[in-house]
């Protein structure tokens, strides 16, 4: 008799473990999945930013010209 009890505490506590194991799974897919959606929306502004310091530097000897008209 304290076999068979000893046997269910423990398929129970497996069980236990497994569904607790399969929720954590579950968990950090779910986080990897967050993290993986900011990462390309931090690519994007990266890619906007990088846009606008190029079309700023086409800009500039333009600007400059402008501030000092006497040495063009």
């Amino acid at each position: 008799m304290l076999l068979w009890i000893l046997l269910l505490g423990a398929g129970l506590l497996i069980t236990s473990l497994l569904i607790n194991q399969g929720r954590a799974q579950g968990e950090l897919e779910e986080r990897l999945r967050t993290l993986e959606a900011d990462n390309r929306q931090f690519r994007e502004r990266i890619n906007t930013l990088e846009e606008l310091v190029l079309e700023r530097e086409k800009l500039r000897p333009f600007e400059d010209m402008a501030k000092d008209p006497g040495q063009g």
